[in-house]
């Protein structure tokens, strides 16, 4: 993809899209992974390992739910960053749901050039990044930037299931189901359905399991760890940056 005048292809793509669906994220969200979304979520939460006191950065943080479970499971405080002022402005309305505004400040910014001093944290955060910027090596080590010696990084990403049954009905699902259910939605539903499933399968025929561990491991991040989750609709992965923990 080129660039465009508000920045890379991408980036311009996904902002957009992001902002049209915004406000009825969430439940599209729960349905189309079969409920498994807060599953997810607390997946990657529970990978976590930072005391009460820490600093985390939640990249894509959408409507922050994920910054929200970071709160109330870990007690830390949690920047949330998103590329849609859509998504900041209904990530605000839940965090002030849950009355921890003071605990989750929110930010507009891309991750692939992130406002914020090296090593301003002590865990970063992404979920659902990667496909959406134009060099994922390159934004793993502008994530790992910001993380502090020894601090953890955690990702959540769709994935393709490995077993061919399971693929199969995962294609059924992603080409046939969601493009169908989400013609009857609001907002820019339609082309999230339309692009969601190939979008996931570009990626993974381009970037293997082994490839991303790679970049995570040429961004500086050691013992990078991956559990597949829904038998293989996702993927967590998980790593520390070289230095005291």
């Amino acid at each position: 993809m080129t660039d465009t005048a508000e920045g890379p292809a991408k980036t311009t793509h996904a902002q957009r899209m992001f902002d049209a669906i915004a406000p009825s994220y969430e439940w599209p969200a729960e349905l189309f992974s079969f409920l498994q979304y807060g599953r997810w979520r607390r997946s990657l939460v529970s990978r976590l390992e930072v005391a009460p006191a820490a600093t985390v950065l939640d990249v894509c943080t959408g409507t922050g739910l994920v910054a929200i479970d970071i709160v109330d499971g870990l007690g830390c405080r949690v920047v949330g960053l998103d590329l849609s002022r859509g998504m900041i402005e209904q990530a605000r309305r839940n965090v002030a749901s849950k009355d921890a505004d003071s605990s989750v400040p929110l930010v507009q910014g891309r991750a692939e050039r992130l406002p914020f001093a090296d090593g301003s944290f002590d865990a970063v955060v992404f979920t659902f990044l990667l496909r959406y910027v134009e060099s994922p090596e390159s934004t793993l080590g502008e994530l790992a930037r910001v993380l502090r010696p020894g601090g953890q990084m955690a990702s959540l990403e769709f994935f393709v299931p490995p077993n061919p049954m399971m693929r199969a009905l995962w294609l059924l699902h992603t080409r046939l189901t969601i493009p169908v259910v989400s013609r009857l939605m609001p907002g820019g539903w339609r082309e999230v359905g339309s692009f969601l499933g190939p979008s996931i399968s570009d990626f993974h025929r381009g970037y293997s399991r082994q490839d991303l561990s790679e970049f995570w491991a040429q961004a500086g991040i050691d013992e990078v760890r991956t559990s597949l989750l829904s038998f293989g609709g996702a993927v967590v992965t998980w790593g520390w940056k070289g230095g005291p923990r």
